[in-house]
């Protein structure tokens, strides 16, 4: 049968070099013991919690209607959501207002060009106007 020794108490610790389980009771260590310590540093700002819009969908809905605007709005939607993964609030909040007015400037430029050619289309078929010179 194994014998152990009594349960272990607070400040009952074997002497130096003495066997864990000595008859005054076993040794506590931490479950880290003999571990090195850990620093962990952070090199940028914390991430925030709410983070801000990208507008994403919008630039990429605004360069299928054609619009080079599309193009610019992307480039700023993608710097928003690089802002935001960094922690950068200031440049994601500036980032995130240029991605929604380059975004809707290009839906409404490539909308409108849109109702211009279909309008001209229209009267062409119409023969009110002549589009060949």
């Amino acid at each position: 049968m194994n014998q152990q020794g009594p349960p272990h108490r607070a400040g009952n610790n074997p002497p130096s070099g003495g066997n864990p389980n000595h008859s005054q009771g076993a040794r506590h260590q931490s479950p880290h013991a003999g571990q090195p310590a850990i620093t962990v540093r952070t090199t940028g700002s914390v991430p925030p919690a709410q983070p801000l819009p990208d507008y994403l969908i919008l630039s990429i809905v605004s360069i299928v209607f054609g619009s080079p605007l599309g193009i610019a709005a992307l480039y700023f939607s993608l710097k928003t959501r690089d802002s935001n993964r960094s922690g950068n609030r200031r440049l994601a909040e500036s980032s995130s207002r240029k991605a929604r007015l380059l975004g809707v400037a290009a839906l409404v430029t490539g909308l409108l060009l849109a109702i211009v050619y279909i309008v001209l289309i229209v009267l062409q078929e119409s023969n009110q106007i002549s589009l060949t010179y």
